[in-house]
């Protein structure tokens, strides 16, 4: 009767081979998860429309009918006698035992081994457990019933000291010093030290963070910061502070996580453009976002619940499995900021073959200010563009620009979809064709397929006008005239781009490095960082993934 629920297939279906295998596959691993992993359920076919003996097509006419009768060979079932791990020259063997969901002396599991690969090949401590070579099962000789499971691994360097400099749209030009390491001492855990200064950003850090507190499955992790960042024809950003996480398990491949920031930040430089009154005049809230008000400063503390389920393969190659993520910021206890804000990611990683994969990224962010905050630091707005969200646009000039046209405000809520069909060439290289759109609103605007394109229309002359004075004379009683924007056509809400990247793996720096060619078909409405029309074809470098 247990058997029978695991094959989808009823008395008067049309007859299924991919129905019936895959009953057989599920039967083989219910087998197999009670020790019985050398089962092997095999059909029996009986067409009534065919002589048994002669398997000829019988005389006459016979119903196209075929029963199957499925046999099992149970075979013995096993235990565990040993689990031995080779070639882990670094990592401690308790930090791959407490992943393993198999142990020593209880019933071999093959669902339970094929977890614990894949949660070693998610730490990304090891090159994957994919072969035979690297898994291997075996019976115990003189003893019935017993198997010996050997794991053989070939460490990954997830320590680097790296020096050098370099250019991204992101930092500009840059020198750096870093230590960092994922697997410290062997231990697991995560301790990074950087100290970078560029052309357009600066970051100083140290982080630490431990996957299994007090031997148990709690993460616990903080970092200190200080940081510059120079958005180009926008404004400097100063920001210092710490955060602190505590994480814990609340299902298979699923935790929840708190944690906690506080920031002090300082916004200074900013463009004139934004300072002109007729441009702070016609946009009530850029003032305070600006921080004019405040002398250009402002502490946040928040709190940060959060969830995240994982099951993907690999942290840097990933070609399988999901990541769903959701959390939701505090900022309101201390400081001087009140918003709240949410975010929403959906990523799946989709094997073809074991060259070609397909990656998607959906996701949604929403913040909105609330108590003594009325309007939102710019620095807690939203924008896109840029190498880790629509790559063929310059960083951070998609969004809700004031009436000029030329200043990107930002805006309170986002949409962002992205597509990469990746083709592994040669180990450490690999060829994407990609796929990005996104786009940004503010408060009181709707996500849409289309948006409004708008003109300023400036007033009209006043009744009594002299072009060889500044003083103009109005009738009594008219206010003063102010421009007027008015809608003149519609154009594509989200910002698109496509195109190829090249990504290659630097072992000893430990992260992917990129060539981007990036054609752009969907750019109406978007200045670059040079306040020019967003060019239709883009070729970048840039460093780590969008995803």
């Amino acid at each position: 009767e247990f058997l029978r629920t695991l094959f989808k297939i009823n008395e008067g279906d049309v007859f299924s081979r991919k129905a019936l295998n895959k009953g057989i596959e599920k039967a083989t691993e219910a087998y197999g998860s009670a020790g019985f992993y050398q089962a092997t359920p095999a059909p029996d076919f009986v067409f009534r429309d065919v002589d048994p003996e002669t398997g000829q097509p019988l005389p006459g006419e016979h119903p196209a009918i075929v029963d199957i009768n499925m046999k099992f060979q149970e075979g013995t079932q096993f235990f565990i006698n040993r689990i031995t791990f080779h070639g882990n020259t670094t990592t401690l063997d308790q930090v791959i035992r407490r992943e393993m969901r198999i142990a020593e002396g209880g019933v071999f599991n093959t669902l339970g081994l094929r977890e614990s690969i894949r949660r070693l090949n998610q730490l990304g401590y090891f090159k994957p457990l994919e072969n035979a070579e690297a898994i291997k099962v075996t019976e115990v000789p003189g003893q019935t019933g017993r198997v010996d499971v050997g794991l053989t691994f070939e460490e990954q360097n997830r320590n680097s000291i790296s020096f050098g400099a370099g250019v991204s749209q992101f930092d500009g030009f840059f020198g750096q010093l870093s230590f960092q390491t994922s697997n410290f001492l062997g231990r697991g855990e995560t301790v990074g030290i950087s100290l970078q200064r560029g052309s357009q950003a600066r970051n100083y850090q140290v982080s630490f963070s431990e996957p299994y507190l007090f031997d148990r499955p709690i993460t616990a992790g903080f970092d200190i910061f200080r940081r510059q960042f120079h958005y180009i024809g926008q404004y400097t950003q100063d920001s210092t502070g710490t955060n602190t996480v505590v994480g814990f398990p609340i299902a298979d491949y699923t935790r929840m996580f708190m944690g906690y920031s506080y920031e002090k930040v300082t916004i200074r430089d900013i463009n004139p453009l934004y300072l002109q009154e007729e441009v702070l005049a016609s946009n009530p809230f850029l003032r305070d976002s600006l921080l004019i008000a405040s002398g250009g400063k402002r502490t946040v503390s928040k709190i940060s619940p959060s969830v995240v389920h994982n099951t993907v393969n690999q942290p840097i190659f990933p070609s399988a499995g999901r990541r769903l993520t959701a959390d939701v910021d505090f900022a309101g206890l201390g400081g001087n900021s009140n918003f709240w804000q949410t975010r929403f990611e959906a990523i799946q990683f989709i094997p073809f073959t074991n060259r070609l994969s397909l990656g998607m990224r959906a996701e949604v962010q929403y913040v909105r200010p609330f108590g003594s905050t009325l309007n939102l630091p710019i620095f807690e707005r939203y924008f896109l563009g840029g190498e880790y969200s629509v790559r063929g646009f310059d960083l951070r000039t998609i969004g809700p620009r004031d009436q000029s046209g030329q200043i990107v405000l930002g805006g309170n809520k986002t949409m962002l979809f992205n597509a990469e069909f990746n083709i592994n060439i040669a180990g450490p290289v690999r060829l994407l064709a990609f796929y990005d759109a996104g786009q940004v609103r503010d408060i009181g605007e709707n996500f849409g397929w289309w948006e409004d394109v708008t003109e300023i229309i400036p007033p009209p002359r006043p009744v009594l006008y002299d072009p060889l004075t500044t003083i103009t004379l109005r009738e009594f009683g008219t206010l003063p005239p102010v421009n007027q924007e008015v809608v003149i056509g519609r154009r594509n809400a989200f910002k698109t781009s496509t195109g190829l990247e090249l990504r290659f793996f630097m072992p000893v720096l430990n992260v992917p490095f990129r060539l981007i060619a990036a054609y752009n078909p969907q750019r109406g409405g978007v200045l670059n960082n040079s306040l020019q029309p967003q060019p239709k074809f883009t070729f970048r470098f840039a460093v780590g993934t969008t995803f």
